[in-house]
């Protein structure tokens, strides 16, 4: 019985996000992954996702709208007025949640290797996208009014680069400096302090 295409699809989501973090996106061939996915056709990418960037969209996609209703749901529960520290926090919270999955941490690992490749305001409006992450464009923009646009892109700079090096620790089986909680509550305090720390 032939594979549904929806199935075919997923399987070469999973195997792409895979070798995408393990070897980089730049290093994997479109041959790779439909070979790795048991597709013998290497046009298959193509047929499904038309380009090599709408497939990294898609990738991105697949998890963004599941961590942003999570946002949503969380950002529900501060209330009308929280704190710069209590959103700070929801976004790590949230962010580092991937830590808890393979496919999460391959997740961060693509994200860290896009901020490589598109230039720091071009990373920041692509988390903005208005379809895949309505509530962290909200959050991104309640935190701007406590401070400025530099430093919120500094903050998100920071928390993707460090949640990427957990990311690789944690795939690679390697002892961690600290439990996820604390990992959390320090992110917090230090994107906090990217945030509202004094100016010269």
């Amino acid at each position: 019985m032939p594979r549904n295409s929806s199935d075919t699809k997923a399987r070469l989501l999973d195997h792409a996000e895979k070798m995408f973090a393990e070897d980089g996106i730049f290093a994997v061939t479109n041959r790779q992954i439909t070979e790795a996915a048991g597709q013998k056709n290497e046009s298959a990418l193509n047929y499904h996702f038309g380009t090599r960037n709408e497939l990294i969209i898609t990738l991105l996609t697949r998890r963004g709208m599941k961590l942003d209703q999570i946002r949503g749901e969380l950002l529900a529960h501060l209330g009308d007025n929280p704190t710069a520290r209590e959103l700070v926090q929801l976004l790590v919270e949230v962010y580092a949640s991937c830590l808890h999955t393979k496919s999460g941490c391959d997740y961060l690992r693509i994200v860290d290797q896009l901020r490589g490749w598109m230039t720091d305001w071009e990373f920041i409006s692509s988390l903005e996208d208005d379809d895949i992450n309505e509530h962290l464009k909200g959050i991104l923009g309640l935190l701007q009014k406590e401070t400025d646009s530099q430093r919120v892109l500094g903050m998100i700079m920071l928390m993707t680069a460090l949640t990427a090096s957990r990311a690789q620790l944690v795939s690679d089986n390697r002892q961690l400096p600290n439990s996820h909680e604390e990992y959390v509550e320090t992110l917090t305090d230090m994107l906090t302090g990217v945030l509202l720390g004094p100016s010269s």
